[in-house]
């Protein structure tokens, strides 16, 4: 399995900075990098039906398996892209991210 790039955070706004470092303050101690991980754990496993149906949905617009589509996300994004793209006739990051125009056809 092809895995994708290491991940890399922007450093959190002060308040939540201040939230994060109580946290990994009151958990014996723990350095706030590893309290950081287990926060985004958490809210990720906490979330994952949101996710999933938003993945499922997508998995069924393209035909394709949820699970698949989010194997080919983690493995290979573009590709992800380019199949959601090719039926919504929309570019995610387009919709999503203020930084990529949309694109007009």
């Amino acid at each position: 399995m092809t895995s994708p790039d290491p991940l890399s955070l922007r450093p959190l706004a002060p308040y939540e900075d201040r939230l994060l470092s109580a946290l990994a303050f009151f958990r014996a101690q723990r350095s706030r990098e590893t309290q950081a991980q287990h926060c985004l754990a958490m809210y990720l496993r906490q979330s994952e039906s949101r996710i999933m149906a938003e993945v499922s949905f997508y998995a069924r617009s393209i035909g394709q398996d949820p699970r698949a589509l989010l194997e080919l996300i983690y493995t290979d994004p573009d590709r992800a892209e380019a199949l959601i793209a090719d039926w919504s006739n929309c570019q995610i990051g387009a919709v999503f991210e203020p930084d990529h125009p949309p694109s007009v056809e």
